[in-house]
C-alpha cells in the first residue's frame, strides 16, 4: 500500500531546500481536461485523491485539498491517513483566502504552463509581495512518471460534423484574427479529428494556432497517419511539434474573445439529428439492461433463450460491466462518456460515486439503486441517470425521489424569452427540495458535447452566476439530486436541446406556440428515452400536470422504442410504462 505521508515528506524537503514555504498544485493539465492522462495526475500520485476537481497547498507543516460537494464523501475516505486535511468547497474558505490567512512570504504554483486564469490566480492580493515561482518538484520525485500518450489521431467524417474544418476555422477568424487553442475539444471540434489520449473523450493532446498568416497544429508527429497529415495539408494546416507551441500567447484577454465555446456548443442540424439517433440507440441499451437486471435480481423469469444466469447476487461492478457490453454490441459506439456510477443505497449519496473492487457490493435487499452512465457515439455523447427502486421502498425515500422528479419536470417544461441565462432557471429545479428544507451543491445542467466532452460549457444550469445565455441548438442535461449520507442518493438526468418554443412542429415534450407581441421564446426538448421507475412516486405529492408529464414521457419512451424489441421485452417495458395516477 502506498504511504502518501512519505511523499508529502519528500516534498516537504525539496520545499525547504529551494526556500518555499507553499506549494499549490491544481488537479489539471496544461490543456484544462476534466479526464487526464496519468502523465498530469500530480494530486492522485502525491494524495491518492481520484476526483477531477481538487487544489491542494502543502506548507512546511500540514497540507490541505479542496474539492466539491461531488468528492465531500469519497475525498475524505481517500485522504485516510495522508495527514492531509479535506476542506469543502462552497462552505469552507476558498483556497485564496486560506493561503492568504497563512501569512507565507513566498508561494510556488504548479509547473504546468496553465495560461493566467490558471492556478497563479490562486495567489490573493494579500500576497502580492511574494515570490512565485514555477519550478517543478513533483517532476523531481515521480521517478517513474508516465510519458505523454501517443494515440492515433483519426479523421471525424463531415457526415457527423456537419460542418468542414474550412468553413468552421473561416468563421472562427471572422471573429478574431489571431487564437492559440489549448483545450483539446475545443481543436478537435475544429479540425474534424479525434483521438484517444484522454479516458472518455476522444481528443488528442496538441495546441492549435488559428491566424490570418497561417494555422499550425503543435502535435507529436508520431501520433499522424499519412492520411491525416494529407488532410491537414489540405486544409492548410501546418504541422510543428508539440513543445514548440507559443503558449506564451495565451492570455485571459485571447481567452475572452475566443468564439468557439458557444460556436461549439450550437450544435448544427447534422449534429442534432446524430444525437437524436444516439439517444434513441442508447434507450435501447438502457431497456435492454434494466430488463437483465430484473432477471438477475429474480423479479422476473429469465429468457429461456438466453445463457443461464449466475446464482450469485448481482453487483455494482457486474452492472458496470454489462453497460460497456451492452452499448459495445450497438452500431458507432466507440467508449464510455465517463465512467459509470453503479451506486447501492448508502454509495448512492457519493454524487461521484467510483465504482472498484475494494468497495464492490451485492444489490440485495431493499433500497434505492442510482446508476449515471453514457456511451460516446461517433454521431453522439450520451449521459443519462436513473433511480429505481429495489423491494420495499420507505416513505422517506418516496417523499425525496417525488420531490426530485418534480424539480426535474419543472426544468424540463421551463419556458423562458430568449436571452434567459441558466442560473435565471436554477430555483425551478430546487423549489421543492428547498421548500422540504434540502438542496444538492452541484450544478442541475451542464452542456453535452457532440461526441466529444460529456461535460462542456459555456451554458449551464446551476445557483452561481453564469453570463450565458441559452441558444437554441445547445444540448444540456437536467439533474436534480439529493444526496443523504450513509443512506442514499437519489438523480434523476435527461438530456435536453434548447430550442425555439414558437416552432412549428410538434416536438416531444416540448409544446410549439405562435410568435406575439412579446418577441423569441425558448423551451427544452427533452431528448434522452429511457423509462421513469414510477413505483417509487408519492403520487399525492405529484400535481394533475405532473402526472401527465411522467404519463406522456414514459408513453414517448414506450412507443419510440418498442418497435425494435423482443416480444417479452417489449411487454415488459409496457407495464414499466403504464399510465399514473
Amino acid at each position: 500500500m502506498i504511504d502518501y505521508r512519505n511523499r508529502i515528506e519528500l516534498l516537504r524537503q525539496q520545499m525547504q531546500s529551494e526556500g518555499i514555504d507553499a506549494y499549490i498544485i491544481d488537479n489539471t493539465d496544461p490543456h484544462q481536461n476534466e479526464y487526464m492522462p496519468e502523465h498530469w495526475k500530480c494530486i492522485e500520485w502525491l494524495t491518492g485523491f481520484r476526483g477531477e476537481v481538487a487544489t491542494v497547498i502543502v506548507t512546511t507543516t500540514a497540507a490541505w485539498l479542496w474539492t466539491d460537494s461531488r468528492f465531500f464523501i469519497s475525498g475524505a475516505e481517500q485522504l485516510q491517513g495522508t495527514s492531509v486535511q479535506l476542506m469543502k468547497l462552497c462552505i469552507d474558505p476558498d483556497p485564496a483566502t486560506w493561503l492568504a490567512s497563512l501569512q507565507q512570504t513566498s508561494a510556488q504554483t504548479s509547473s504546468a504552463p496553465l495560461h493566467t486564469a490558471g492556478v497563479k490566480s490562486l495567489l490573493p492580493r494579500e500576497l502580492a509581495q511574494a515570490t512565485a515561482t514555477d519550478i517543478d518538484l513533483i517532476n523531481r520525485l515521480w521517478e517513474d512518471r508516465p510519458s505523454l500518450p501517443l494515440a492515433p489521431i483519426e479523421l471525424y467524417p463531415e457526415q457527423y460534423a456537419g460542418e468542414g474544418a474550412r468553413s468552421k476555422m473561416a468563421r472562427i477568424l471572422s471573429q478574431c484574427d489571431t487564437l492559440l487553442l489549448y483545450r483539446l475539444d475545443e481543436i478537435a471540434w475544429v479540425l474534424n479529428l479525434r483521438g484517444s489520449d484522454i479516458p472518455c473523450t476522444p481528443v488528442f493532446v496538441s495546441y492549435l494556432l488559428l491566424s490570418h498568416n497561417g494555422c499550425t497544429l503543435y502535435v507529436d508527429r508520431a501520433k499522424l497517419s499519412p492520411a491525416v497529415e494529407e488532410y491537414l495539408s489540405g486544409i492548410s494546416v501546418k504541422v510543428a511539434p508539440y513543445d514548440e507551441a507559443p503558449t506564451s500567447m495565451l492570455c485571459d484577454e485571447m481567452e475572452r474573445l475566443n468564439p468557439i465555446p458557444v460556436f461549439k456548443a450550437i450544435k448544427n442540424e447534422t449534429e442534432i439529428q446524430g444525437i437524436r439517433a444516439a439517444m434513441h440507440r442508447d434507450g435501447i441499451v438502457m431497456t435492454e439492461f434494466y430488463y437483465w437486471l430484473e432477471q438477475r435480481l429474480g423479479l422476473i423469469e429469465p429468457d429461456a433463450s438466453a445463457p443461464a444466469l449466475p446464482s450469485t447476487p448481482v453487483t455494482e461492478m457486474e452492472c458496470v460491466q454489462r453497460l460497456i457490453d451492452l452499448r459495445s454490441q450497438k452500431p458507432l459506439y466507440r467508449e464510455e462518456s465517463f465512467p459509470a456510477i453503479v451506486a447501492w443505497n448508502a454509495h448512492g449519496a457519493m454524487p461521484h460515486y467510483e465504482n472498484c473492487a475494494a468497495t464492490d457490493v451485492p444489490i440485495q435487499g431493499n433500497g434505492l439503486l442510482l446508476i449515471d452512465t453514457g456511451g460516446q457515439y461517433l454521431d453522439g455523447t450520451t449521459d443519462i441517470t436513473r433511480t429505481i427502486g429495489i423491494g420495499h421502498i420507505s416513505d422517506a425515500m418516496r417523499h425525496d425521489y417525488t420531490l426530485v422528479l418534480k424539480g426535474h419536470i419543472r426544468l424540463a417544461e421551463a419556458v423562458c424569452p430568449a436571452g434567459t441565462r441558466g442560473d435565471q432557471l436554477d430555483a425551478l429545479a430546487r423549489m421543492d427540495l428547498w421548500r422540504d428544507g434540502k438542496t444538492y451543491l452541484h450544478g442541475t445542467s451542464h452542456g453535452v458535447g457532440h461526441y466529444l466532452s460529456v461535460h462542456e460549457g459555456p451554458q449551464s444550469v446551476r445557483m452561481q452566476h453564469n453570463p450565458q445565455p441559452l441558444l437554441p441548438g445547445m444540448v444540456m442535461s437536467n439533474e436534480p439530486a439529493i444526496y443523504l449520507e450513509g443512506r442514499y442518493g437519489i438523480r434523476h438526468e435527461n438530456c435536453v436541446l434548447v430550442r425555439p418554443y414558437n416552432v412549428s412542429d410538434q416536438a416531444p415534450l416540448a409544446t410549439p406556440c405562435q410568435p406575439n407581441e412579446f418577441g423569441d421564446y425558448i423551451c427544452l426538448e427533452t431528448l434522452t428515452l429511457c423509462y421513469l421507475d414510477t413505483h417509487c412516486l408519492d403520487l399525492k405529492l405529484l400535481t394533475r400536470g405532473e402526472i401527465d408529464w411522467i404519463n406522456n414521457y414514459n408513453q414517448w419512451v414506450y412507443s419510440s422504442l418498442a418497435p425494435e424489441l423482443p416480444e417479452k421485452m417489449r411487454n415488459w417495458l409496457m407495464t414499466k410504462c403504464q399510465p399514473i395516477g
